[in-house]
């Protein structure tokens, strides 16, 4: 049985690869020499010797004389495409924007090498550094909730003063139309900076955030997505939308923030600002950024809602895939920072240093009854029976 195989050039691959659909169609059709099998089912044939040094060929159908360059060019050896032209290698496909973080420690030898190096002394202070890059981040969280909460009362303060006034004004002529006007057009001035400084500057800031550290958590590298840029929109945006009147809150954008804080603090460098501040190098690996990036995420959490514990479920049940129990203090302990660190400074800005009235970014303001607010007084108690308990548990068999 002859051999029947086709010569199909690969070294220009170049070319579109609707130039090759003729070739193929015709290939495909079932008309063969008399006497001649299955062309797929035989084996190399006499066309292979024709074969040039500089193109590979597999069998695709009939056997041809006419080189496949001739082929393509000639439009009378095929009918015209009856489809539409498709070219799937000039698709840009989303995905190739991203790649995979490096969870995975290189036991190199170096690196065996350096952990070899690292005694017991080192390995308490490697321990110590952990917590106290997780009490900055509760910190500088904290710190930026509380700016965020000012600017918006400011602003939105300063918008409706000036809403007011022109009621006061035009209410007296028996018309509120260009009040109504000049709200539509502040809320609309707000939004559309906000929009503007996003879409033009930095997109992924856009939305919540939440989707993105996610992903970052469970082992997605997005560009920018934890940069400083990226946290100053983030702030910004979430400031305009609420002033503008959105239907938006302050959770998503507090959990990206506190992502980017613990992102840069923890490699003790800024991208944005390419600056090294040659402190805590040692983290400079996924595996540890990944860690800090879920305590930033906790710790954005007990900003916007004053609940540290439900900052550290959030991380656990929602964001990380990767934990472990010492992971689950140290969290803890970044969220209980945050939350008392807006707390505190919040106090301070509204007049009552010591009335820690002001958990979170979420509340309904301050009660006038005193039964219904703790002082700063009463924290060491506070400490004081959560140390009784967590003796006595201890102590039960």
């Amino acid at each position: 049985m002859a051999n029947v195989s086709k010569k199909v050039s690969w070294s220009g691959r170049d070319r579109d690869d609707d130039e090759a659909a003729p070739l193929l169609r015709r290939a495909a059709r079932p008309e063969a020499p008399a006497g001649e099998g299955s062309p797929l089912l035989n084996g190399a044939g006499p066309a292979a010797a024709r074969q040039s040094p500089h193109s590979a060929s597999f069998q695709i159908g009939q056997m041809s004389n006419v080189e496949p360059d001739d082929e393509l060019l000639n439009p009378e050896m095929d009918p015209p495409h009856p489809f539409p032209k498709e070219i799937p290698h000039n698709e840009k496909l989303l995905s190739l924007k991203y790649e995979s973080l490096d969870y995975d420690n290189s036991e190199n030898q170096l690196f065996l090498e350096e952990e070899r190096r690292i005694n017991h002394m080192a390995f308490r202070t490697v321990e110590i550094k952990r917590w106290v890059i997780c009490a900055m981040i509760g910190i500088l969280t904290g710190l930026v909730a509380c700016f965020i909460d000012i600017m918006v009362e400011n602003l939105a303060g300063l918008k409706y003063k000036v809403v007011k006034d022109n009621i006061d004004k035009f209410t007296e002529k028996g018309g509120l139309s260009f009040s109504l006007l000049l709200w539509a057009t502040l809320n609309s001035a707000f939004v559309l900076v906000g929009s503007m400084i996003v879409a033009f500057i930095e997109p992924v800031a856009a939305g919540s955030g939440i989707p993105q550290i996610k992903c970052f958590l469970n082992g997605v590298k997005i560009p920018h997505v934890v940069r400083l840029k990226t946290l100053v929109i983030k702030v910004s945006g979430v400031i305009l939308s609420v002033v503008g009147g959105l239907a938006v809150g302050k959770e998503g954008p507090m959990i990206h923030s506190g992502s980017v804080i613990a992102a840069g603090i923890s490699q003790g460098r800024s991208t944005s600002l390419k600056r090294d501040f040659k402190i805590f190098e040692y983290f400079r690996r996924d595996t540890e950024k990944r860690d800090f990036v879920s305590a930033g995420a906790a710790a954005g959490v007990s900003a916007a809602f004053g609940a540290p514990v439900g900052g550290v479920l959030f991380s656990l049940e929602e964001g990380a895939s990767f934990w472990n129990q010492f992971l689950t203090w140290r969290i803890f302990f970044a969220s209980m920072i945050s939350t008392f660190t807006l707390n505190f400074v919040l106090s301070i800005y509204h007049g009552n240093i010591w009335d820690l009235s002001s958990p979170g970014l979420i509340n309904f303001g301050r009660f006038d009854t005193q039964t219904m607010v703790y002082t700063i007084h009463e924290i060491p108690i506070f400490i004081a029976m959560g140390v009784v308990v967590f003796l006595g548990l201890c102590s039960m068999p």
